[in-house]
């Protein structure tokens, strides 16, 4: 059974709102490695074992992006089948939140902007990090 304090995440509206944010930010950074010839040609030099992972995870978030938008009751179902979709959650909201961290350097860098409360201090995204990097990270 998965941790209760994981499933309880799943009853926060704003949680459940930084997942699918996350999850579809990293699905866009996959398919983005499409989209360019540089990413193209990056894809195709890399050897098929890790072809093959990185095809893999692409199915598994976009797998996961669907169990996100099904009712409640069926997201805790499919969520509660095992660590695997936490995991990528875990990974999805961490990228999410370093490149937003890198955005907002890149900002206050690119028009000289004082320093303010930055994009990437989401309360909730930093919430769901901590509760993730407590629970989901295998020891």
């Amino acid at each position: 059974m998965i941790n209760p304090v994981l499933m309880e995440l799943l009853e926060k509206n704003d949680v459940l709102d930084i997942f699918m944010s996350s999850v579809a930010y990293q699905l866009q950074k996959i398919h983005n490695v499409e989209k360019t010839n540089e990413g193209r040609d990056w894809y195709l030099e890399l050897p098929s074992i890790i072809k093959d992972k990185f095809d893999n995870y692409r199915t598994d978030y976009e797998k996961l992006s669907r169990i996100l938008t099904l009712e409640h009751e069926q997201i805790q179902n499919e969520m509660n089948k095992g660590y695997y979709y936490w995991r990528l959650i875990h990974s999805a909201c961490t990228t999410y939140h370093n490149d937003l961290v890198e955005c907002d350097q890149q900002l206050i860098g690119e028009f000289n902007l004082p320093e303010t409360e930055a994009i990437s201090n989401n309360f909730v995204l930093n919430e769901c990090i901590g509760i993730l990097d407590q629970h989901v990270i295998e020891k």
